[in-house]
């Protein structure tokens, strides 16, 4: 089975939006992409990035996402973003290569000028997004899967 790696720079940071979305829990680690920026989308708690030079965009590498776990995260990110390959670079210095959903060129005026922050996200967004993404998922949440 072919596998992935996956930089998650917003929502997808947190393990439970991770298994949330995908249904599986993922082994996350510190990563930085260079020459990239994350700024808020206008009127929601996410994020987009855009390339931006001399910028550096914090995260987490995950791996080993297969077909079907990539599949559940393209329907996530939806039609505003694309899935692209980038390099990133971890607490350690060495680099991997990994998927990143990007906001495609054509909804870059999504973007606000706010600058994301995942701790703010944490503190004043996560309920929020929990509470909407999983109304139609509400049994795994019962049966305790998350």
């Amino acid at each position: 089975m072919n596998t992935r790696a996956l930089f998650c720079y917003g929502t997808l940071q947190s393990p439970l939006v991770m298994k949330a979305v995908t249904g599986q829990s993922y082994e996350g680690r510190e990563a930085t992409l260079h020459h990239w920026a994350r700024y808020r989308v206008r009127g929601s708690e996410y994020p987009g990035i855009t390339h931006q030079t001399d910028s550096v965009v914090s995260g987490k590498l995950y791996w080993g996402l297969d077909e079907q776990a990539m599949e559940k995260l393209d329907a996530f990110e939806g039609d505003k973003y694309e899935r692209v390959i980038v390099q990133v670079t971890m607490a350690d210095g060495s680099e991997e290569d990994a998927y990143v959903y990007a906001i495609r060129n054509d909804c870059r005026k999504m973007l606000s000028n706010d600058p994301w922050d995942f701790d703010r996200f944490l503190q004043n967004g996560l309920e929020k997004f929990i509470h909407w993404f999983v109304e139609d998922r509400r049994d795994l949440f019962d049966r305790g899967d998350l």
